[in-house]
């Protein structure tokens, strides 16, 4: 295979991640090393001793001395009490990461925003829970009312811009993205995605519209007022918010990827957005961080609860999220906390009030230097914490005929996501492989993943699984849930599959697909994503390569009118049928 080959190889397995990539905008794997200083004091009550060990014993073997790694920074009662990096911050010239150099934070960046809004909203200078339409012209008002509330707690109902952006035929972070156009995809939704504050979905549109909030409240660019008023008030006096593509950031780290066969990679980002990303900062800066939240030396008590306080649901239910940051429980600890990437950066802040505890971890090698930092503070705040024995689950005998009935193809409710159970070897499996055991009639285990799958029968319904999980970027802070109705297999024939060729195009987004019958099998053609293959889930509804989920409408009398396109972040984008 030539170099261009391998090298468009590369381009085609971004484009093919890039759902990956948004989702390690709210579930990315955090990677650091460290080693340790000792500064001579002891602190009662936390465990020091064999620190240094503990986390040696948690380092990847792809972390080397000649190779990209991370940088950690662990902060107690007002001091940094331990602080190094790992391998190398820039690899063309051989400089070693350090607690000095900056690194691009990611979504951990929103939390600067937030605690901005606190400032204004005590202050009087802005008022959260006004309309978003307020304070920007020509802006949407839909049918309900949409609030800066809504956008610093993910709850809105507008477009995810990154997500939009793909669908178009755009790579996110290679091909050019500005605000403007990511103002322009909510100014171009025909309506909300769901009413504002009735679900969690994570979203950076909305950061991106608080940015511009904050310059029509302040008469002054987001990042320079940020800076001025937060940052370097509360002493992050070398942290620095990238305010244009291309700004060179002096004593900034490179991030990279490996490519075997070719060889290290450093991607750069074509878009600068500050609001949803684009702070850097060092371990050093965020040791300040740290401090603010109980010395407040910038803002007050009042600033910090208003920062802090997690948005509950219209239902009632809490997100455990406050302005651009997590307020959660670990094993018994208040935590505050946060992940975030960017090009290759990986982050991971977590704070414990109650311990006046922190330790921020930044990788600038993808995935390849992951390490548990709940593992860390486990180690370390074990006497505070509430550790419950695990329970040991006993096997539960049941029939191959009751276990027949649970295998099959499970949807959630947004029609977004999909997971599939089969049965290998007298065993019921999910996720391609992964046994599940009965612990009860309706009830089985993962003895691998830890997770517990419950299955709800009701007459006149489909069966309904929930999966309960720990979530990989918030282990130790509490059980997930994930419903999914089980629906009807299709194995449409080719005569079925015929129908479904056509030109369709989407207003919202200017942009025409071809379904086309190639083999046996629907495909989406389109002039930059290429061919994305379409696999049957049920009646008139594909999984794409991409994995979107393509879901056909049809008029009164069946004829096929167009389509939704649903995925992680974004629902119910429309193409139309071309007459």
């Amino acid at each position: 295979m030539s170099t261009s080959d391998k090298h468009n190889e590369r381009i085609a397995s971004i484009k093919k991640n890039m759902k990956r990539y948004l989702n390690l905008l709210a579930i990315v794997l955090v990677n650091f090393i460290c080693t340790i200083y000792a500064n001579g004091q002891e602190i009662k009550g936390l465990n020091l001793e064999g620190l240094e060990d503990k986390i040696e014993s948690l380092v990847p073997n792809a972390v080397k001395d000649s190779t990209p790694g991370l940088v950690i920074g662990i902060f107690q009662n007002e001091e940094l009490i331990f602080s190094k990096g790992y391998g190398m911050a820039n690899l063309s010239y051989n400089i070693s990461n350090s607690p000095e150099m900056l690194y691009n934070l990611g979504s951990v960046s929103k939390q600067f925003l937030g605690y901005a809004f606190a400032i204004l909203q005590s202050e009087g200078k802005v008022n959260i829970d006004d309309p978003v339409g307020e304070y920007l012209d020509n802006w949407p008002e839909f049918n309900q009312k949409v609030t800066i509330r809504h956008l610093l707690s993910h709850t809105s109902g507008y477009r995810e811009a990154y997500s939009m952006s793909e669908l178009a035929g755009r790579t996110i972070g290679i091909d050019r993205l500005t605000r403007d156009e990511c103002l322009e995809v909510v100014r171009r939704q025909a309506k909300l995605e769901f009413a504002p504050g009735s679900r969690f979905t994570y979203n950076s549109t909305a950061w991106v519209i608080l940015a511009e909030i904050l310059e029509r409240v302040t008469e002054q660019s987001a990042h320079a007022w940020v800076t001025e008023n937060v940052l370097v008030p509360m002493g992050m006096k070398t942290a620095h918010i990238e305010s244009f593509v291309g700004e060179v950031i002096p004593n900034a780290a490179e991030s990279y990827y490996f490519e075997k066969g070719l060889g290290y990679g450093a991607p750069k980002s074509n878009r600068a957005i500050f609001g949803a990303a684009d702070v850097y900062a060092s371990i050093n800066d965020i040791f300040h961080w740290f401090s603010n939240f109980q010395t407040q030396k910038v803002g007050n008590e009042s600033v910090m609860d208003i920062f802090l306080s997690p948005y509950e649901l219209n239902d009632g239910t809490s997100t455990q999220y406050g302005f651009g940051i997590r307020n959660s429980m670990h094993k018994g600890l208040k935590l505050y906390s946060h992940t975030g990437a960017h090009e290759s950066f990986l982050t991971q802040l977590r704070y414990y009030p109650e311990n006046n505890f922190g330790i921020i971890a930044i990788s600038n090698f993808e995935g390849n230097g992951w390490i548990a930092t709940n593992q860390i503070a486990e180690y370390v705040l074990a006497e505070y914490m509430t550790f419950f024995e695990k329970i040991k689950h006993k096997a539960f005998d049941i029939s191959m005929e009751q276990i027949k009935q649970l295998e099959g193809t499970y949807l959630s409710p947004y029609r977004n996501e999909v997971t599939n159970l089969a049965i290998i070897n007298d065993t019921l499996t999910i996720w391609g492989g992964m046994q599940i055991i009965p612990i009860s009639e309706n009830r089985f285990y993962s003895k691998s993943w830890g997770g517990e799958f419950e299955f709800i029968k009701k007459e006149g319904h489909s069966t309904q699984l929930i999966i309960a999980y720990e979530p990989v970027w918030a282990i130790g802070t509490g059980v997930t849930e994930s419903k999914y109705q089980k629906v009807d297999e299709w194995t449409p024939s080719l005569k079925d599959l015929k129908k479904y060729e056509s030109s369709y195009r989407s207003k919202e987004l200017e942009t025409n697909y071809t379904i086309i019958l190639k083999g046996n099998q629907l495909a989406i053609q389109h002039r930059w994503l290429g061919e994305i293959g379409l696999t049957p889930i049920t009646d008139d509804m594909f999984r794409s390569d991409q994995d979107w989920f393509v879901e056909f409408r049809r008029s009164k009398t069946n004829e096929i009118i167009g389509f939704n396109i649903n995925s992680n972040r974004t629902l119910n984008v429309f193409f139309e049928k071309n007459k």
